[in-house]
């Protein structure tokens, strides 16, 4: 899959638009994690079953779907993989998957989609400024319908459906 397909799916998954997933500078890296944690072609069959509904929500073809799509949701807003369920081996081209969650690095924390979508900071991760608890937090990220479209389509995320 290539990089702006992946870009694309996210933004599908996760309510964001490609150019804010890109601006996390976690795009090539949480490929890579999906690639090597479920295969290259599971990742492109949930792919095609995201951009085979483009007027709904997709209609995954089985629970593997499902649990990949929330899997990959989890990764960009917490920076952590969730792993899947034992009764999903990867495919046959995927590495080795680690098994259990686990944080994929600190840059993956700081940079989660949970942080933007209320106008926070991960803490410890940001410098603040003495006092700075005191203060109203910054202006939340828009809504998804109130953004502009997002990668291939202007739908809300998927998987919260």
């Amino acid at each position: 899959m290539e990089l702006h397909q992946f870009a694309a799916l996210s933004a599908d998954l996760t309510g964001f638009d490609c150019r804010e997933l890109q601006e996390t500078g976690m795009l090539h890296t949480y490929r890579q994690v999906v690639v090597d944690q479920t295969g290259a072609e599971r990742l492109d069959r949930l792919a095609d079953s995201v951009a085979g509904t483009p007027d709904g929500p997709p209609r995954f073809e089985d629970d593997s779907a499902r649990e990949l799509a929330r899997a990959i949701t989890h990764l960009w807003y917490v920076g952590t993989w969730p792993g899947l369920p034992d009764s999903l081996p990867p495919d046959n081209g995927a590495g080795t998957p680690q098994t259990g969650p686990y944080v994929v690095s600190s840059q993956a924390y700081e940079q989660g989609l949970v942080w933007r979508a209320f106008g926070g900071n991960a803490p410890g991760a940001a410098a603040q400024a003495h006092g700075s608890w005191a203060d109203a937090p910054s202006e939340a990220a828009p809504a998804p319908s109130e953004a502009a479209p997002r990668g291939a389509r202007d739908t809300e995320s998927v998987v919260a459906r």
